[in-house]
């Protein structure tokens, strides 16, 4: 190589460096996109160990002292929204069931977390930050460690199991819908409390994933419960939102130790 292609060589290899990364990486944090509309949610940017960047939207009751409160790691779907979190960020649900609501966001390259055995979804896992972000939360604010959980739809139902599957010391139960997991770790999340939804009809993530996840978590000596709405397709979050009995239910849960 004479001197004049090695110099072509390392400007080129410059602004691969200085410019075209760094606008690819501000384009992928662009794609994010806020998981729920409500004003009551404050965005945050989170980097974790490994130099992840993870955008999260935190909404916080009304704090008295002395008082800690439950918080909900609210997961989104492939289309980027969390039904959850609007829902407890409704007058009525701040008032009844006051707590922190996480609602972490990526974008349409990444996921939170997903078997290897639905092919369907495929990115970068960021699930692990999340978790990450999860921790720097419960540092941060007045967070009863004994009353974290985790729910989710779609994707959000995937990134659930995975979150107890990767910490199951961490939560006291999660509500995964119209998701899956792998049977294998069934071991790991006995000791979480588990509901589980998913309408029989789905014909984007089968119900077949949750009923062999039920099936294996009782098999590890768990208690899950499960709900199937027969003819319900793929969208059986607003359901299970719109509930009372399903947030009655979560925030009754503790953390087994």
């Amino acid at each position: 190589m004479d001197a004049r292609h090695a110099t072509y060589r390392a400007a080129a290899i410059a602004w691969l460096l200085t410019v075209a990364i760094p606008i690819v990486a501000r384009a992928q944090q662009d794609d994010v996109k806020p998981p729920t509309r409500s004003p009551r949610y404050e965005k945050h940017v989170f980097t974790s160990k490994d130099g992840a960047k993870l955008n999260y939207w935190l909404m916080s009751p009304k704090v008295e002292e002395g008082k800690t409160y439950p918080l909900v790691l609210a997961l989104h779907g492939r289309g980027g929204n969390t039904e959850a979190a609007a829902v407890l960020a409704s007058d009525e649900m701040r008032e009844m069931y006051p707590c922190y609501v996480l609602a972490p966001a990526v974008s349409r390259s990444q996921v939170w977390a997903v078997p290897a055995s639905f092919g369907k979804l495929r990115g970068k896992a960021m699930l692990p930050a999340a978790l990450e972000a999860l921790e720097s939360v419960k540092e941060k604010y007045p967070i009863d460690a004994d009353r974290v959980y985790v729910t989710g739809q779609s994707m959000g139902g995937f990134g659930s199991f995975g979150a107890i599957a990767a910490s199951p010391e961490t939560f006291a139960a999660a509500i995964p819908i119209c998701g899956g997991w792998a049977p294998a770790d069934a071991e790991k999340m006995k000791h979480v409390a588990l509901w589980v939804f998913h309408g029989d009809a789905d014909g984007t993530v089968p119900i077949e994933n949750s009923r062999k996840m039920i099936a294996a978590v009782k098999e590890a000596g768990g208690s899950p419960k499960f709900t199937e709405y027969p003819g319900v397709g793929h969208n059986s979050w607003s359901k299970t939102y719109a509930s009372p009995e399903t947030w009655t239910w979560l925030f009754a849960q503790k953390r087994q130790k």
